[in-house]
């Protein structure tokens, strides 16, 4: 079994050797415009996850709305993901700077939340 197991993990960092990179697409997307389409893509299945999604409003938590927004196509989208996936150092700074932006966020939210509490404590009172 050992041997099985040697005999895989070699013939996978075989497979890996970078040797074969990813061409970059014919339309390729900025570091910032795919941070923009992750961000999006983020929030959009928060929200829908949250179900807080008003029925009005549903037709634009689809793929195609970021498909109109950002002027691209799944095939596109599709391309320059793998084209950033063979890129480690932009796709983590990509990443890293998500997780910042929902920082900001969130802390804005808590402020716009404790704000209307004191409202409404100021109201009561």
């Amino acid at each position: 079994m050992r041997k099985y197991i040697l005999l895989f993990l070699i013939i996978s960092c075989l497979a890996c050797d970078g040797s074969t990179p990813v061409e970059p697409p014919d339309e390729k997307m900025t570091t910032e415009m795919m941070e923009n389409v992750f961000y999006d893509i983020m929030l959009m299945k928060a929200i829908k996850n949250s179900n807080y999604v008003d029925p009005a409003h549903k037709e634009y938590f689809t793929d195609q709305y970021i498909y109109e927004k950002y002027g691209i196509d799944s095939l596109q989208l599709a391309q320059n993901q793998t084209y950033y996936a063979q890129k480690p150092k932009l796709l983590k700074k990509i990443f890293e700077n998500l997780e910042i932006r929902s920082k900001q966020m969130e802390d804005s939210i808590d402020t716009i939340m404790k704000r209307k509490e004191r409202l409404k404590e100021e109201e009561l009172d």
